[in-house]
């Protein structure tokens, strides 16, 4: 293969490594703090563009295994928050130069003395890559199916078997 070949190889890796950074990078994290026997609060966080769009189901699912954990079966959600926008993931640079140099010099004996002159000139840009994220808050309250706060709240059962 020819140096040209593989430059342009090369490069065209280069080019598709942001667009799989925007997709890989990327995570979701739900914090779970009791409040009460059948209170919780549930914070998540999501962020990349495959995970910042499940962070609601991602939080229901949640909230209806751990109101089954806990033995309830129903819940309802309080204090719901939601936010959505993007934070830097990175920065994706490339640069180019050229260097060139020249040196003269006379030797007598130990003695060395000479003349040393180096140029370079180069330009360089630089792109930020953003990804998408998103937040959750809710308060989780949880009651058993004979309890009056069950009636016309999530069926935790169900949350599951629509969310898996």
């Amino acid at each position: 293969m020819r140096l040209g070949e593989l430059r342009m190889k090369f490069r065209s890796r280069l080019a598709v490594a942001p667009i799989f950074g925007l997709f890989a990078a990327g995570c979701i994290h739900t914090q779970e703090l009791p409040l009460a026997p059948n209170v919780v609060r549930l914070d998540t966080q999501a962020s990349g563009l495959l995970f910042a769009g499940q962070a609601t189901t991602q939080t229901m699912r949640r909230a209806a295994e751990l109101t089954l954990q806990s033995g309830y079966s129903h819940f309802r959600l309080d204090q719901a928050e939601l936010s959505q926008g993007s934070q830097l993931a990175g920065v994706y640079g490339q640069s180019r130069g050229t260097a060139s140099g020249q040196a003269t010099g006379m030797a007598t004996g130990n003695l060395y003395t000479g003349n040393a002159t180096a140029t370079y000139s180069g330009s360089s840009f630089a792109t930020p890559i953003y990804r998408r994220t998103a937040n959750v808050g809710v308060t989780v309250i949880m009651f058993h199916d004979d309890e009056p706060g069950a009636k016309g709240a999530f069926d935790a059962a169900e949350v599951l078997r629509r969310n898996s």
